[in-house]
Parts: structure tokens; C-alpha cells; sequence
């Protein structure tokens, strides 16, 4: 008798043990969506956007948004059908518009509201859509209008955020145009990162899916996560042949990584059917779409520092 209740203790202490280290299933994968909000900036004053506008929108200021501001509105619309969660990722130049409106504001709020992450997404003087702002000297001399350092253009997106806190953000031209505000802070950070060509093995090597930190001299610390990101822009394969590729690496992720997937406002317009395809894909995987915020607060696993 002594023996079985023994056994019966081991048998329940071997069980705890088990419970004690996080064991990912299916309904723990960690993954979000980041939507850019394109300049239209320098694209736009250049007439070389990537999809057409039309004609009344072209002379228009911040004719670009005006245009598909109803577009975003019906993404994050599914979104929301879904119950998830999006990372807005916007330029400056979408922050100063909306902050012209306020019923546009007041949409905003609301989807702030529902649990949609307003973050920072800089464009830098070497993108085709620069959005002006800079911490470089050269832009100074640029034919393009110089409209700032890039603290500046953040400032929009803090305005429109507020009273949350904007520490999400995809800021190109590191280590040269860190906002100085988020040079100073002490608070914790999080920047995605990846591009179309770091997206797919056709273009070289892939970035890794295990996000990493660094520590601030002042102790505070930035989280860098990866994104895949698919677009309707490629020479190389359709969207639909994108997306395949994406659905069959997100079923055969690590337990430490995190998948991420990003596309643009404007290729929701162009491709709503495949990109509501996604959504459907995460559903019916019995997943959910969290904000870049939520997804780093709720992982699980010590994120390496470098």
C-alpha cells in the first residue's frame, strides 16, 4: 500500500515539473500585424507613387491619405471582425493630417479603443517615399523639401496617440535618425524591423524570428523584433505565392520565435481578398493577431541581449 502511494506522489510531482516551463501549443504562437502608413510625400511631389491616384487627389495637400483614409478605415474594420489587435505604424505625414480632422481624430480614438497600437514608422533619405524629416545633414540640401529632424516628425504621431505612449516604432535610417527623444528616454522600447528582401529566401538570407535586446546607457532597453513583409510590389512572384510561402513558414515557427507579417495601407486597396486571406489563415489555426506591445509583454522566453 505504502508503495502505490509512493508511486502515486512521484507520478504527481513529475506532472508539476512538466507545468513548470512554458510548452507552447498551438494557441501560443506569438504573432502580430504591423500596418505602414506610407509618406506619400516625396512620392507624391515626385508623381511616382506606387499605385495611381487620381487626378483631383494629385494637387490635393495630403491628397495621398485623403485617398485611402476610407481604406484604412476598412481594414482596421476586419480587424476588428476578427477580434484582433493592429500595430499602426504611422509616417508623420498621416498624424498631421488626421490631427486636421476632428472626426478623424475621434476615429482614431476609437480604434485605440479596441486595442489597435498607435507606433512610429519613419521613412529615411534613401527611401523612395522619404517623408522629410531627417537627422542627417545632407537632407538639408535635398531637392525634396526638408520639413526637420525626425524628433519632430514623432511628435506628430505622440500628438495623435495621445494620452498612450508611442514606444513601438520602424524607423529607417538608424543608427542616424534615432528621434533624440528616444535617444533620452528611459523608457522600454520595441522596434520591427525587415524588409521584402530580407522576406524571402529568393533574395538571400532570411532574418532571423527571435527578437533580441540591447541595453541603453541609461538602462533602458530596446526589444527588436522581426517582420516578414508582404506586399503587392515583386517582379519575382505574385502575392498569392507570397502569402503561401509566409502561411507555410508561420506552421513550422520555433517556440522562441515571434511572426510578424506587415504590409501597407495601400496594398489593402489593391489586394483586400488576399490579405483578409491572412486573417482567415490565423483564425482557423485557432490564433490570435496581438499588438507589437502585447506580443513582447506576454512572451515568454528571455530574449537574448546584445
Amino acid at each position: 500500500m505504502r508503495m502505490i502511494i509512493f508511486l502515486q506522489i512521484a507520478l504527481l510531482l513529475s506532472a508539476c515539473d512538466k507545468t513548470t516551463d512554458p510548452i507552447p501549443t498551438n494557441n501560443s504562437k506569438y504573432t502580430f500585424v504591423a500596418i505602414h502608413f506610407e509618406a506619400g510625400y516625396k512620392g507624391r511631389l515626385d508623381n511616382d507613387l506606387p499605385i495611381d491616384l487620381p487626378e483631383e487627389y494629385l494637387t490635393m495637400d495630403f491628397g495621398w491619405q485623403e485617398y485611402l483614409f476610407e481604406t484604412a478605415e476598412k481594414l482596421i474594420q476586419k480587424a476588428n471582425d476578427y477580434g484582433f489587435h493592429l500595430t499602426l505604424e504611422f509616417n508623420p505625414q498621416w498624424a498631421e493630417y488626421i490631427l486636421l480632422d476632428n472626426s478623424k481624430i475621434n476615429t482614431v480614438k476609437q480604434w485605440q479603443e479596441r486595442g489597435h497600437e498607435i507606433a512610429f514608422h519613419h521613412h529615411s533619405l534613401n527611401h523612395p517615399d522619404w517623408n522629410g524629416y531627417s537627422n542627417d545633414p545632407n537632407a538639408v540640401g535635398n531637392p525634396i523639401p526638408f520639413l526637420g529632424n525626425v524628433n519632430i516628425g514623432l511628435d506628430f504621431v505622440r500628438n495623435l496617440a495621445t494620452p498612450e505612449d508611442v514606444t513601438t516604432a520602424m524607423i529607417g535610417g538608424l543608427p542616424i535618425d534615432m528621434p533624440q527623444s528616444y535617444e533620452n528616454t528611459s523608457e522600454n522600447l520595441i522596434f520591427t524591423s525587415g524588409n521584402q528582401y530580407s522576406s524571402f529566401e529568393q533574395y538571400g538570407n532570411l532574418r532571423s524570428l527571435k527578437p533580441y535586446r540591447i541595453i541603453k546607457n541609461n538602462g533602458a532597453e530596446i526589444t527588436f523584433v522581426t517582420h516578414r513583409q508582404l506586399t503587392t510590389i515583386s517582379n519575382d512572384f505574385t502575392i498569392e505565392e507570397a502569402l503561401n510561402i509566409f502561411k507555410a513558414e508561420y506552421n513550422n515557427i520555433q517556440d522562441e520565435e515571434i511572426y510578424g507579417l506587415v504590409f501597407h495601407c495601400y496594398d489593402y486597396l489593391k489586394a483586400e481578398d488576399t490579405y483578409n486571406n491572412w486573417f482567415e489563415f490565423i483564425k482557423n489555426n485557432g490564433d490570435t493577431i496581438k499588438t507589437v506591445s502585447e506580443v513582447i509583454s506576454e512572451y515568454e522566453y528571455e530574449i537574448p541581449i546584445e
